[in-house]
């Protein structure tokens, strides 16, 4: 095993362009079997399977496509590591909400510090790090990372595990947290905390969507998925108008709204203002709308939101 052919094999494609610009079409995306998505995972794989060390099933048998799903599978597999060594895997966090936003490949140190170094890495620009169209050796701070990973490629004889999945029969938190992140990515989906057969059906077509098997099964790569699909600034908060219907099952920021002005009303019990739409808040809209003398259905419309103070959220 070499490292340092997986160095050659990265720094060999040094200045490579997606073409046409603009199109995330690259030659790494046709041998990954996904072409025109985002590539910096997908070149990092491209650059292992040709240095001889091909990754580890992530995303699909080439490797990994998102860098969360990287993190997820990685973690859980005991592979980060805090004194990364040349052609290490690493996984940025650019604005340190705790999900990652890009990859590359630990070249070297660049100060005796340890707080600069640099890594090549597939689809950045100056001024464009995630989504920049070129291979390039970039110079970035330790500041910027989410992680250091010495994958299982490079380590002979670890296995890969196979647990913390959630699927069809689970229920609680986990469930609930998954059923949000979907809610928020516009599938149409009841967030109860019980994995049934709503949101198998949910998971089985975000799968198909991200050209992954259709399982229906959220392991914990797929969560990873589903985690950076959510943080991407082109996923807006959820925005509701006084002609919205909310009602029991849905979430988002609407529905926190609701909570906030209930409790202002004086709801008892006081509610959890965490944008679930569960048996005690519809509880506490009945009570309001029998106190209002409204339409007792538990639904808040454009009546209820006018009662509530709520005209646009």
């Amino acid at each position: 095993m070499s490292r340092q052919k997986i160095i050659d094999t990265a720094a060999s494609q040094n200045g490579v362009k997606e073409s046409p610009p603009n199109s995330n079409k690259t030659i790494y995306g046709k041998w990954y079997g996904l072409d025109g998505v985002k590539w910096c995972c997908i070149f990092v794989s491209w650059v292992y399977d040709h240095a001889g060390h091909h990754l580890e099933a992530i995303d699909s048998p080439n490797g990994y496509q998102s860098c969360q799903s990287g993190y997820n599978f990685w973690k859980r597999n005991n592979r980060i590591v805090k004194e990364p060594q040349p052609a290490d895997i690493v996984l940025y966090d650019w604005t340190g909400n705790g999900t990652c936003d890009h990859t590359g490949i630990f070249v070297k140190w660049l100060d005796t510090a340890k707080t600069v170094f640099q890594a090549w890495e597939g689809n950045t620009a100056v001024g464009n790090d995630s989504d920049g169209g070129q291979v390039m050796l970039r110079e970035r701070k330790r500041s910027l990372v989410k992680a250091f990973i010495t994958p299982i490629a490079i380590v002979e004889g670890l296995p890969a595990l196979n647990d913390n999945n959630l699927s069809k029969g689970d229920a609680g938190s986990d469930v609930t947290m998954l059923q949000k992140m979907l809610h928020d990515l516009d599938f149409s989906i009841t967030v109860d905390g019980i994995f049934g057969s709503e949101t198998e059906k949910a998971v089985k077509t975000f799968q198909q969507q991200h050209g992954i098997a259709a399982t229906g099964i959220v392991t914990p790569e797929v969560m990873g998925m589903i985690q950076e699909e959510v943080s991407l600034p082109n996923v807006p908060d959820k925005k509701f108008t006084s002609g919205a219907f909310i009602k029991k099952g849905d979430s988002g920021s609407a529905v926190v709204s609701i909570q906030k002005a209930l409790n202002k009303m004086g709801a008892k019990p006081k509610l959890d203002e965490d944008g679930v739409f569960g048996n005690n808040t519809l509880n506490a809209v009945k009570a309001f709308q029998k106190k209002k003398k409204l339409q007792v259905d538990g639904i808040v419309g454009p009546a209820t939101f006018d009662s509530l103070g709520i005209s646009d959220i």
